[in-house]
């Protein structure tokens, strides 16, 4: 259908620059827009305005003496247009007047009217259909220009880590950020942020964007490698609990994208572990071992999904999600069960206790073992006893490679260590005498 329009809206703003600041649950637009005698009117697509979280439109440093919000269809009412009526021929048409412009009823020929559907209708310009429009009256009628800000659903960042195994004890880190753009709107920004953290939002509104199309585009910003980092590779500030990082130079968000950027310089020291945890039980038990990877950052590392792969060939050994980790602090991955080394426990009953409280005496063997035909591995396997006060008797230990502790704090709490050898086991025999 060809669109002409006769009369559009007449203070429409116009836009210079554009400042996204991305969040990982919204969006955050800053623009610059033109201001005639301190009057201005914004056009948002329904898309654009459902997307918007309410109450917060906002001019900041600007004081409003009227607004309204309106559909964008108001601005059509007794417009002129041109219908094409099934009867003409030729591609003939009629000039009329548009009287309502939700039902479109018409008015032709001076004194005629009649209902037409949207197929018929034709315009000079574009008629901005079904969107908002949002009419300001400022206080300041002197200025030219202002910025307008708003937050959107639809506009968010999320970080992900690449990690590079090179062996149990190293590995490289690379970070990226992914900037996310579900709206169907261009974005030329001139300068942006990225911004750790979620902000709570009090309005239960679901307004929300419609969900991407399975046709999304992706954008490397560059050669990772060889290119200048184009976020900051510290963060800019620390305020009220959360970091920010600049984008240090103008980029384009294309209509339904992800771009990506390379961010972050940060060092990590890297360590290889297999861990598990049990309540301990009468009679036998047994388990796998989860594979952990445990790494500290020399920066702050902002939540995100972190996948590892091996670095000599490439193939990806698991994935998992990265909490908020501060620097110089130990984070914990747990990527699934290692099944070649498991643990067996068998414990006995050898005396209850009645009084002065209920308690008993356990006889316990635990073996651990490593079925892979090549690696050493070692493991720690923590077990609750389920009693506050239990006191440990070692009885056996197969070799020094395996060792066993009470936590200094939680005396309910056994520590099991052991390095394995290839296609061999490590036993340690105890008993525990508990008391509630």
């Amino acid at each position: 259908m060809l669109f002409r329009i006769v009369f559009i809206v007449s203070h429409l703003m116009t836009i210079f620059a554009v400042q996204l600041n991305f969040y990982t649950s919204v969006g955050q637009v800053r623009q610059e827009i033109s201001i005639k005698d301190g009057y201005v009117q914004i056009h948002f697509t329904d898309q654009e305005y459902n997307a918007i979280i309410p109450g917060t439109i906002d001019f900041p440093g600007q004081q409003i003496i009227e607004q309204d919000l309106y559909n964008s269809n108001e601005e059509l009412r007794n417009t002129d247009i041109f219908i094409r009526f099934d009867k003409c021929e030729n591609d003939h048409t009629l000039k009329a007047k548009l009287i309502d412009p939700y039902s479109f009823l018409i008015k032709y020929d001076s004194l005629r009217y009649a209902y037409a559907s949207r197929d018929q209708i034709e315009f000079d310009k574009d008629p901005l259909l079904d969107g908002m429009i949002l009419s300001v009256r400022l206080d300041n009628e002197s200025i030219e220009t202002t910025n307008m800000t708003y937050l959107t659903r639809g506009l968010w960042w999320t970080p992900r880590y690449e990690v590079m195994v090179i062996d149990e004890r190293s590995a490289t880190l690379r970070a990226l950020a992914d900037l996310n753009n579900e709206h169907q709107r261009l974005y030329d920004t001139t300068r942006s942020q990225l911004v750790t953290g979620s902000i709570p939002l009090v309005s239960n509104s679901v307004r929300a964007p419609a969900p991407m199309e399975a046709q999304r585009f992706e954008q490397m910003a560059g050669s990772m490698s060889n290119a200048s980092p184009s976020i900051s590779s510290i963060p800019d500030s620390t305020n009220f609990g959360s970091y920010s990082y600049n984008i240090t130079h103008k980029f384009s968000l294309l209509p339904k994208s992800i771009k990506t950027f390379p961010f972050l310089s940060a060092m990590i020291s890297f360590n290889y572990t297999l861990e598990t945890s049990m309540y301990l039980s009468i009679g036998a038990a047994s388990g796998l071992f989860q594979r952990i990877f445990i790494i500290k950052p020399s920066e702050f590392l902002p939540a995100g999904t972190i996948t590892f792969y091996l670095a000599t060939t490439g193939i990806t050994l698991g994935q998992g999600r990265l909490p908020d980790t501060p620097k110089q602090s130990e984070q914990k991955i747990s990527i699934g069960n290692d099944p070649d080394v498991r643990f067996n426990i068998i414990s006995v009953i050898t005396a209850i206790h009645q009084t002065p409280v209920y308690g008993q005496d356990l006889d316990v063997n635990v073996t651990v073992s490593n079925r892979k035909d090549e690696q050493i591995v070692s493991v720690k396997l923590t077990i609750n006893s389920g009693f506050r006060n239990t006191t440990l008797f070692i009885k056996n230990l197969s070799s020094s490679n395996i060792r066993i502790n009470q936590s200094s704090n939680d005396k309910s709490i056994l520590i099991i260590q052991a390095t394995i050898q290839p296609n061999q086991n490590e036993r340690c025999n105890f008993s525990l005498k508990q008391l509630n």
